[in-house]
């Protein structure tokens, strides 16, 4: 019984380490499918209307044909274009990249791609790369906050507007667009519809270097809701964006009246 026992024993120490060699000799397609070079890439300074791209290179190093299924971008800024789809042992896939930055973005900017093998859920590279956008204007704050807004009350809201270009600058044109999220019939439903009667000044600008000007977005809302939009800049090379946003409530008209002389009592009617 010792006999058979031991070699019972010795058959699966046998089967153990044939199991854990052929492990062992299966490609990691982490590590053997890889991005030659760097993860993160950096553009330098792009003005606002370039387009830029790099191409990433990735090199099958396993034993076996590794298949990608696509190259999801983080926004639609962003396009990512393979080369090639499925890749034999020692050979290469391209990932070409463009990006063109949003209309009115300044300042550091990233973005990411994500690289997915076929039928693999989570992504097998993550390509993130980023750009300093330039511009020639400075907008301080960037937003218009409606705060306080109320259904025929008159609201204003300004920011700073400042030349940083090095030159004298046409602001050419400057004009609002909005939408308000109405509710039309005061049961707390509401509607989407351009928002009337909202104006913009100055409507154009010139500025020297260095120089400031302010710029006033003021409106009247007729309904109460939300109010959405932005104040665009146009310059020659560039454009700035403003974005303004609140919410605006019910008339909250009040007069104080004395109801009660003799007992003194003061009742707030609203109107």
């Amino acid at each position: 019984m010792k006999i058979v026992n031991m070699s019972i024993t010795i058959m699966l120490l046998s089967f153990l380490s044939l199991s854990v060699g052929v492990a062992q000799e299966q490609p990691d397609v982490q590590q053997c499918f890889s991005l030659d070079g760097t993860t993160d890439y950096y553009f330098g300074e792009i003005d606002q209307n370039d387009t830029v791209e790099h191409t990433f290179v990735f090199k099958n190093n396993c034993s076996e044909t590794v298949e990608i299924g696509q190259a999801r971008a983080s926004c639609g800024c962003t396009a990512a274009v393979i080369s090639e789809k499925v890749i034999p042992p020692g050979g290469k896939a391209e990932v070409q990249v463009k990006f063109t930055p949003p209309r009115g973005s300044r300042g550091k900017v990233t973005k990411t791609v994500s690289l997915y093998l076929k039928d693999d859920d989570k992504p097998h590279t993550v390509i993130r790369f980023s750009a300093k956008i330039k511009t020639d204007i400075d907008i301080h704050p960037p937003y218009v906050q409606l705060t306080g807004a109320e259904v025929g009350k008159e609201i204003k809201g300004s920011v700073t507007v400042k030349n940083v270009s090095g030159a004298p600058l046409d602001i050419s044109s400057i004009s609002i667009n909005m939408t308000t999220y109405a509710d039309t019939a005061g049961d707390g439903r509401t509607i989407a519809m351009p928002l009337q009667g909202a104006n913009v000044t100055p409507s154009k600008v010139m500025l020297q270097p260095d120089e400031s000007t302010e710029v006033t977005v003021t409106l009247t809302p007729v309904h109460q809701g939300q109010v959405n939009g932005a104040v665009r800049l146009k310059t020659p090379a560039n454009e700035g964006i403003i974005q303004v946003f609140g919410v605006v409530r019910a008339r909250q008209a009040t007069d104080l009246r004395q109801s009660n002389t003799q007992g003194g009592v003061i009742n707030l009617d609203s109107r």
